[in-house]
């Protein structure tokens, strides 16, 4: 009885270390990934702007190898599957038939599946799932401990971020040998940031989710596990950029590596003097500068109660808002060579009494917006924009100011008003202080005044000399007409003393 227990003793020990050699691998894989690991001083170097040099990919099989015998599933080699067309009940049923402990590969393709239960033991031994071109409803359950999937790839199937995960729902926290996940072309919304958590390297590729959120993605940049993230079809990968202009909102698709610049942007910004400007800066749009090809940048400084314009702008400042400020000046504006690029100003709503500041500037030479209504001009120096409206691209806008007018602006300003209408939309709300309208509206008497003398009344002496000369004459006649058929001179002419000059008229 008792070399029986002993025997029994020695077949449990026995089991036991057949399960400790067999299960110490994953116990081992598991302390790995609960061991803390100690934080890095040294800041990530950054993630090269273009997709990776080997591509990456899960088992995949194309359309024209799909099972014609009626089958849903077959066994392409000892290790791999692969399934098409199936729905909800024929891939569970398919699948107990095809997969075996041995399967480590699966791709189904189009499938109609309203829960896909990623919890299943079937998807436990995986290294490569593929679920692709299909319609999967919602993601349910979640992928068991220790899973061994390095690979996922659940592109083009219709998802949704509500379907995909949520803070609750999360089927892909236990992922942790993932290194590619492929979840191309759905809806999502989102970025999976669970899935990004780990320490490994990490390929992603989110091309077609072009309504992702761009601030998940800077937020994954800007990350300190930047480093181990990289994504696939860069190039093709798109977000959704919130833009804020005054009183309404609106989206703009941008590629990710606008992110990128954007990093640089900000880092820039922040130098913006004064201090405290708390400016904010985007990647405006590509422009050929000095010759190469460059991202632009626009910087809104507007309702910062400045008093001043800013200086230390970024490199390659072509547009800048400063309205809704206290500025007075514009002379950094030719002083600052942070504004060399500067082609689209506005300082609408400032105190700014003339423009003579920008006379010879690189701005005036090149701009293509320049907005300072609502200001304090009181004149406008028309020769400071000589040389600027010889194409119909420049736009000057000056309206909702009141300027002093004169006779040189009825002479001069109107003029020239007149003349760029097309380069200043807003001509006609240049206005004249002292409620005299609309500068294109003077008129010549309104303004223009100068003392009279005795010139001014020559054309009148001139009419009454000629006046009294045609009246001679006609005298004259008359006294000839008279002599000749009456014989005598009427009244004055038989008065007046007989002249030498008398006999050539008788």
């Amino acid at each position: 009885m008792i070399a029986r227990d002993r025997v029994i003793n020695i077949q449990l020990w026995c089991c036991f270390v057949v399960y400790l050699v067999t299960n110490m691998s994953l116990v081992e894989t598991r302390l790995e990934e609960m061991e803390p690991r100690p934080l890095s001083t040294e800041k990530p170097k950054p993630d090269p702007p273009r997709d990776v040099a080997k591509e990456r990919k899960c088992f995949h099989m194309s359309r024209d190898q799909c099972p014609t015998d009626g089958q849903k599933c077959i066994r392409v080699d000892p290790v791999s599957v692969f399934c098409c067309d199936v729905d909800s009940a024929q891939f569970k049923e398919s699948l107990g038939f095809v997969m075996t402990q041995n399967t480590t590969n699966l791709h189904v393709l189009n499938a109609s599946i309203e829960e896909l239960d990623v919890s299943q033991a079937v998807f436990r031994r995986l290294t490569s799932m593929a679920l692709t071109d299909g319609n999967i409803g919602k993601i349910v359950g979640q992928f068991r401990k220790y899973s061994s999937i390095a690979c996922l790839n659940i592109s083009n199937n219709n998802l949704s971020s509500a379907t995909l995960e949520s803070a609750v729902h999360r089927p892909f926290a236990y992922l942790f040998t993932l290194t590619v996940l492929d979840a191309s072309a759905n809806n999502l919304t989102e970025f999976p940031l669970s899935l990004v958590q780990s320490n490994r390297k990490i390929y992603v590729d989110l091309s077609g989710n072009n309504y992702l959120p761009c601030k998940n993605f800077q937020k994954v940049m800007e990350s300190n596990n930047s480093s181990t993230l990289s994504f696939l079809n860069y190039e093709r990968t798109f977000c959704a950029l919130d833009l804020t202009f005054n009183w309404f909102k609106d989206v703009q698709i941008v590629q990710i590596d606008h992110l990128r610049v954007q990093k640089e942007v900000n880092a820039s910004c922040r130098n913006i003097r004064p201090a405290n400007a708390n400016c904010t800066c985007i990647p405006d749009r590509l422009e050929l500068l000095g010759g190469e090809v460059t991202n632009s940048v626009a910087v809104d400084c507007s309702m910062r109660h400045l008093k001043e314009m800013p200086t230390n702008l970024p490199p390659n400042t072509a547009r800048l808002n400063v309205s809704y400020n206290n500025i007075t000046s514009l002379g950094p504006v030719s002083d600052d060579p942070t504004y060399e690029h500067l082609r689209q100003l506005l300082v609408d709503y400032n105190d700014i009494a003339s423009i003579v500041e920008l006379e010879g500037s690189k701005f005036i030479d090149n701009f293509m917006v320049f907005s300072i209504t609502n200001n304090k001009l009181k004149t406008i120096h028309t020769y400071v924009m000589s040389n600027c409206f010889f194409t119909t691209g420049p736009s000057f806008l000056i309206g909702g100011n009141y300027i002093h007018c004169d006779c040189n602006t009825e002479k001069v300003v109107k003029p020239w008003l007149l003349e760029n209408y097309k380069n200043i939309p807003d001509y006609k709300s240049l206005e004249c202080e002292d409620g005299m309208g609309s500068v294109v509206d003077l008129k010549e008497f309104q303004v223009c005044h100068t003392p009279r003398d005795w010139t001014d009344y020559i054309y009148y002496i001139i009419g009454l000399e000629v006046l009294v000369l045609v009246l001679l004459i006609s005298k004259v006649s008359y006294d000839y007409w008279v002599f000749k058929t009456a014989g005598y001179l009427p009244w004055p002419a038989n008065k007046m003393p007989r002249l030498p000059c008398d006999w050539l008229c008788e």
